[in-house]
């Protein structure tokens, strides 16, 4: 194995063996943070920035191993199928992180609006009852005299089941989206870390065998 003109080494060391230790245990840090977070929305919006934070350093680094994998399996130079198997479980492994990566942000993103709708959505309650008549209701549902003779006399305008304001509507939308979004995040979570125990696995059988064998 001649590392002369192998670039990603340090103090002499291939690089590879180091950056993957970043990558096998921030990933799947992110990975069940995401799923944490997906599942429980108070803690999506406490815990956020560290999994987001996990996620970005994670999924930066799988280019910097898969790279330092190709120049260190380039260095080698012998036929190896478990070590050809590592390498190309290794340059699998972006899509997946990216994948994973999207659907986080994406839940981020609509778990906010969903969190903005729903405030909106109690503001606009409080306002309506602060700003509604304080009356002894006469009836049940029927708050002075002139309601009820004009409730036995006017029909009702609006179709049953009908809302007029869209923004409970809108709140709804914006929680499906969310939960749609959040099952995404754990299917993508889910597959990265499995993708991860697949590269290591093969890694180790490839080393515990010999890399020269």
């Amino acid at each position: 194995m001649n590392l002369a003109d192998n670039s990603f080494t340090f103090n002499g060391l291939p690089l590879h063996p180091l950056v993957v230790h970043a990558v096998v245990v921030l990933l799947p840090l992110a990975a069940v943070g995401s799923i944490i977070i997906a599942v429980y929305p108070r803690w999506r919006r406490r815990y956020w920035l560290p999994v987001l934070v996990l996620a970005v350093l994670g999924i930066g680094s799988v280019p910097i191993a898969t790279q330092a994998g190709e120049e260190l399996y380039d260095s080698i130079k012998v036929a190896n199928p478990d070590l050809a198997h590592h390498r190309d479980l290794g340059n699998a492994l972006l899509p997946y992180a990216i994948t994973f990566g999207v659907m986080l942000a994406l839940l981020l993103i609509v778990g906010r609006l969903a969190d903005r709708e729903r405030a909106a959505g109690g503001v606009r309650a409080g306002r309506a009852a602060a700003a509604a008549p304080r009356q002894q209701p006469v009836a049940p549902g029927v708050h002075s005299i002139d309601e009820l003779d004009e409730e036995s006399a006017t029909a009702p305008t609006t179709t049953p089941g009908l809302v007029e304001d869209d923004k409970p509507s809108s709140s709804r939308f914006w929680s499906v989206i969310t939960v749609l979004v959040a099952i995404a995040v754990i299917a993508s979570a889910v597959a990265v870390t499995y993708e991860i125990y697949l590269v290591g696995d093969s890694g180790a059988t490839a080393v515990w065998k010999g890399v020269g064998g």
